[in-house]
């Protein structure tokens, strides 16, 4: 039998470290265990093809040779927009106009988001694979790897410290995420500004809003509405192997 090591994420640990002495370290503590024990095996085969179907979407019609056209102004053309959110996890429960990208944010995000990880480029009112893009859409599992190592976000200490407290409990809350409770950690975990003022659950709303654009779409899309956040069985995977590592990075 194979034993393997796993380590928590540093930015994960910081904020335990930081609760010492506190209630709130076993709180976040049991949540992190729940993560841990909770989480089933990563999707492989056909089972990631339809994790990731979204992702591949944009990225096997960004390797066709003309690219995913776009219109002049830079969006996704609307017959492409109808298929693709036939598609996306997050679009089941659009009920606004879905003629224009502009118009539906689901999208635009979520396609900004692939932008922003170099996996796609604009390029003569197209997208286009980057050369990481390539590699991703040829093997599924090279994409999960890659969508697991940058969602735990990188932008700062602070970011990426409550961004990996909040993936905890995006996976241990049900429906809805208790924001306060991820304000009151940080607080308690020390995360103050120079003037000694912590930040507030309505200042960590655009950080989460920003984690659910991927793992909101990880996993199949779901033939009757939602209307929650729960993540899905895949996305509580990726979560696990998010936060529990086999090597410490290198941040």
């Amino acid at each position: 039998m194979r034993h393997e090591r796993r380590y928590l994420h540093p930015r994960l640990s910081h904020v335990l470290s930081g609760l010492a002495g506190s209630p709130l370290q076993q709180a976040l503590g049991d949540r992190v265990a729940e993560v841990g024990a909770s989480a089933g095996p990563s999707p492989t085969g056909e089972a990631l093809r339809e994790t990731l179907a979204a992702h591949l979407w944009l990225l096997e019609r960004a390797g066709s040779p003309d690219g995913l056209p776009l219109t002049a102004a830079g969006w996704m053309k609307p017959a492409m927009l109808t298929e693709f959110m036939s598609v996306l996890p997050t679009a089941a429960d659009w009920i606004h106009s879905a003629t224009r990208e502009i118009d539906v944010d689901v999208v635009s995000d979520f396609r900004v988001t692939l932008q922003n990880y170099r996996l796609l480029r604009k390029f003569k009112n197209s997208l286009r694979l980057t050369e990481a893009g390539k590699a991703a859409v040829a093997h599924p599992a090279d994409l999960w790897m890659f969508l697991v190592e940058r969602l735990v976000p990188s932008d700062d200490d602070f970011t990426g410290s409550v961004g990996a407290a909040i993936l905890v409990h995006m996976v241990t809350s049900g429906d809805k995420i208790d924001m306060q409770a991820v304000a009151r950690t940080m607080a308690e975990a020390g995360w103050k500004d120079r003037e000694g003022v912590a930040a507030t659950a309505d200042e960590l709303w655009p950080i989460y809003n920003s984690l659910w654009t991927l793992l909101g779409n990880v996993g199949p899309r779901e033939a009757e509405p939602r209307h929650n956040r729960r993540a899905s069985d895949p996305a509580r995977a990726m979560v696990r192997d998010a936060l529990f590592l086999e090597a410490v990075p290198d941040l």
